[in-house]
């Protein structure tokens, strides 16, 4: 079975002199593709099974560590389960572990761009405290640098924003009703008729 650092290997490769991956790897985290969800779910399904029954509690020791585990519960589930309830069905673990790594310290001990998916379960939630919160850090994130790095961190923090006034004007995110069987109302009707986001789901 893989372990967590070959899980940070798989998602961001090596980063460059200034923290950021290579251009492979960050043109594969926010794009649908049939062949990419395929290789995480041939090379990672189990260990996404292990995490989503609390099953990595050690790794749990290190950020690196509880990072890799946050992008299992967090990302890789939603590449695996594309289209599906299942997709979001890890959530609830993942934000819970990221508000215990958060209070812990955890994400300062990473480089920024791992940071900005440490908090990505709470871009995810359909809690609006949660959204306000990822907000908040990844604006903190973005102020505290600068150069090509601010650049790329620029777009976490303009989908958190996007993210957070979906939930403040739903309470939820239309697009996942559907698959959650969860019913419509006319105001989420119109919204998706005219081409709401749907965040590759």
């Amino acid at each position: 079975m893989f372990g967590w650092q070959d899980v940070l290997d798989f998602w961001f490769g090596d980063l460059d002199g200034d923290g950021i991956p290579d251009a492979f790897h960050r043109n594969r985290w926010f794009r649908s593709s049939r062949a990419f969800d395929q290789e995480i779910r041939r090379r990672f399904l189990s260990l996404v099974v292990v995490a989503s029954e609390n099953g990595l509690q050690a790794w749990r020791a290190s950020a690196g560590g509880r990072l890799a585990e946050l992008l299992l519960l967090d990302q890789f589930t939603r590449n695996i389960h594309r289209g599906g309830a299942l997709a979001f069905s890890a959530d609830p673990l993942a934000r819970r572990l990221c508000h215990e790594g958060l209070k812990e310290g955890r994400d300062m001990a990473l480089p920024a761009v791992q940071r900005a998916f440490f908090y990505m379960p709470l871009q995810h939630s359909e809690r609006l405290a949660d959204q306000e919160l990822a907000v908040d850090l990844y604006h903190q994130l973005l102020a505290s640098h600068d150069g090509p790095l601010r650049a790329l961190l620029e777009g976490f923090w303009v989908s958190a924003g996007e993210h957070r006034d979906i939930i403040r004007r739903f309470g939820r995110f239309p697009h996942r009703n559907d698959v959650l069987k969860r019913s419509v109302t006319p105001e989420e009707a119109e919204y998706l008729g005219q081409g709401g986001a749907r965040f590759g789901q």
